[in-house]
């Protein structure tokens, strides 16, 4: 995961990936997964850091990945983050 100064998180294929495996492996939620990838990267996420997602195409073309639900996952996860304080940012998610 990287982000951009335009303030957008960039999840890439290897993020995905992972996230897969965690899945395949442990049982864990894509959630669980995303959490675990955040502190792995230590990746400092603050609320309003992040106003745009972008995913990999790859996830939409292999059905192994469950785009639709890793897109959920993180949108949760994200809007979790912003949540954890008063303030609430507007977030967009691209593909």
């Amino acid at each position: 995961m990287q982000f951009t100064v335009n303030a957008t998180l960039i999840i890439e294929i290897e993020d995905v990936e992972a996230m897969c495996c965690y899945r395949d492996r442990d049982g864990d939620t894509f959630e669980d997964s995303l959490r675990f990838e955040i502190q792995l990267q230590e990746l400092i996420l603050s609320p309003d850091c992040i106003v745009d997602i972008q995913f990999p195409a790859d996830i939409f073309i292999d059905p192994y990945y469950e785009s639709e639900k890793i897109i959920q996952a993180v949108h949760y996860v994200i809007e979790e983050i912003h949540t954890s304080s008063a303030s609430r940012a507007s977030l967009s998610i691209h593909t």
